[in-house]
């Protein structure tokens, strides 16, 4: 559904200035539906042994790179919290929140923090979880050419594909 529609990532002060308001506003609002779905959904999926077929669902129709940009926020959020993996954490510090930076560094009074709404009120382990999944999802979508993959154990070198 909204897979396909990407994720507008310069912050909401960036996107007045350069005229492409409308632009963040559907991104935000998709970011926010996305939040909703797995606030409403995770734990439920969690306790009935169903993460694999929502981690499916969440992908299908917020796409993967949604999946990880909001969740990623609510796993920045809770920097105080050591239930998330340091890898987990790790990943989720590389996505780039513009509006956060912005209001951290106070460069305009009227931009703040709006990334801020993305919260979530599932366990932190079960959302560690899924961003696991999420980011072993990644991996396989990343294998560029001249990278190695992670299992590759040599035994196709020389071999024409």
């Amino acid at each position: 559904m909204y897979a396909a529609y990407p994720v507008y990532i310069p912050s909401r002060h960036y996107a007045k200035q350069y005229d492409e308001i409308e632009l963040w506003r559907e991104s935000y609002k998709i970011n926010k539906e996305c939040r909703d779905y797995i606030n409403a959904n995770a734990g439920f999926a969690y306790h009935d042994k169903k993460l694999p077929e929502f981690i499916q669902n969440l992908t299908e129709t917020y796409g993967l790179e949604r999946a990880i940009f909001v969740m990623a926020r609510f796993i920045i959020a809770a920097d105080w919290d050591k239930r998330y993996d340091r890898d987990v954490r790790e990943r989720a510090e590389q996505v780039d929140f513009q509006d956060m930076k912005e209001a951290g560094a106070n460069i305009k009074s009227t931009t703040e923090d709006i990334t801020c709404e993305l919260y979530s009120n599932v366990h932190p382990c079960i959302l560690n979880s899924i961003f696991r999944s999420l980011m072993k999802m990644e991996q396989k979508q990343v294998n560029l050419p001249g990278e190695e993959h992670p299992h590759d154990n040599g035994l196709d070198e020389g071999v024409e594909p």
